[in-house]
């Protein structure tokens, strides 16, 4: 009961419920897994725990740390149980593998191993999308998802004997592998959340045993109201401006009408909300490269380095028709000298939306500016 009370408070679980499909899906395995994975280590490990483990690692290869780490753990505390647990995890594994691999290869069109390519880019080639300290997980990631949380999973450290220490440990090799990588996200540790919500519930139950229940009742109530708060403000105004831009245009563009999006990369939605025919879209392309060039720069990293340069290529190729718009999303004085340029050729503002009061990077500003020109 604990760890659920911790589990459905969570602000951060409300938040991305709706958004990262993917990351969901592999919080929901690795819940799924080790609630039928052994707490005590007499126990053997079930073949519906390996398979729901084998779907996870092929879902997102990165989950294998996960995984190996627990399963290593497990062979070393429970010596008798060896050699079945292994026969298991190959009877299960390399199927899983191999049929992954054919399963890849033949949608590519040619021999791939997307586990390797997967693990190569995001060790190599995934700074392109931003990088980020070393220390970012451990000084701003892990404690933001956690928020109020983190109090109950310090009691639980400081108070309770009985945790699961075989977790702790696969906790610290996951936040240790994620901080090599370059590019951090929230989402990448949201698998662990299955373990802090363990946790919590632990810190919570170990309260409840040792305040009287009005106090508890009080805990309960002000933790929920904080996580409530924070997840209406995170999901219905923190960054609602690009979502905002992009619905108002779904519904004004005409066909022959173009938008260019001179944001951040991924910064809007696309044709998720725009489906009027004949309308050209464009934004910033932040593509990896793929082909070996030295010194390569992607699009986006090209336009805020000389964004005059670029909006006259862009001017070159364009072709808009006669008594059609072209609508320009940008950020507020990002770069300042492009809204002097736009304003300049005929552009002026149509809309204004409020995108964010704490901005993540240089490149954002609080408002997001909407441009308009008709030819």
């Amino acid at each position: 009961v604990s760890t659920q009370s911790t589990g459905l408070s969570s602000w951060y679980l409300f938040y991305v419920s709706p958004r990262p499909l993917v990351n969901n899906l592999e919080t929901l395995l690795i819940t799924a897994t080790l609630n039928l994975w052994p707490t005590r280590y007499n126990d053997k490990v079930t073949y519906p725990a390996v398979i729901l483990a084998a779907i996870s690692v092929a879902i997102r290869p990165t989950l294998v740390i996960f995984w190996v780490f627990l399963g290593v753990h497990y062979l070393i505390k429970c010596p008798e149980r060896r050699y079945s647990s292994i026969i298991k995890a190959f009877v299960i594994g390399v199927p899983t593998l191999v049929l992954t691999i054919l399963l890849d290869s033949y949608m590519y069109g040619k021999f791939t191993v997307v586990f390797y390519n997967f693990l190569h880019f995001n060790l190599a080639g995934s700074a392109v999308y931003g990088a980020h300290p070393w220390h970012w997980y451990l000084s701003q990631g892990v404690p933001a998802i956690l928020g109020t949380h983190s109090i109950f999973i310090a009691v639980a450290f400081i108070k309770q004997r009985d945790y699961p220490r075989q977790f702790l440990g696969v906790v610290i090799a996951t936040v240790l592998f994620f901080s090599v990588i370059s590019h951090k996200e929230f989402r990448f540790v949201q698998h662990l959340m299955p373990i802090f919500m363990i946790w919590a519930g632990l810190g919570l139950h170990w309260i409840s045993r040792h305040i009287e229940r009005s106090s508890l009742y009080a805990i309960v109530m002000l933790n929920s109201l904080v996580n409530i708060l924070i997840a209406f403000y995170i999901g219905f105004f923190h960054q609602r401006g690009t979502i905002s831009v992009v619905h108002d245009l779904s519904t004004s563009v005409q066909a022959g009408d173009s938008v260019v999006f001179l944001t951040p990369c991924h910064a809007t939605p696309y044709h998720s909300h725009i489906h009027t025919p004949g309308v050209q879209l464009r934004f910033l392309d932040c593509s990896p490269d793929l082909t070996g060039l030295q010194d390569y720069q992607h699009e986006e990293t090209q336009f805020y380095q000389d964004p005059h340069s670029w909006w006259e290529g862009y001017s070159s190729e364009r072709r808009v028709g006669e008594k059609s718009s072209e609508f320009v999303v940008v950020f507020e004085d990002k770069p300042p000298h492009l809204h002097e340029l736009l304003k300049t050729l005929g552009y002026k503002v149509d809309r204004k939306y409020f995108f964010a009061h704490l901005l993540v990077d240089d490149k954002l500003s609080s408002l997001l500016l909407l441009y308009k020109k008709t030819f």
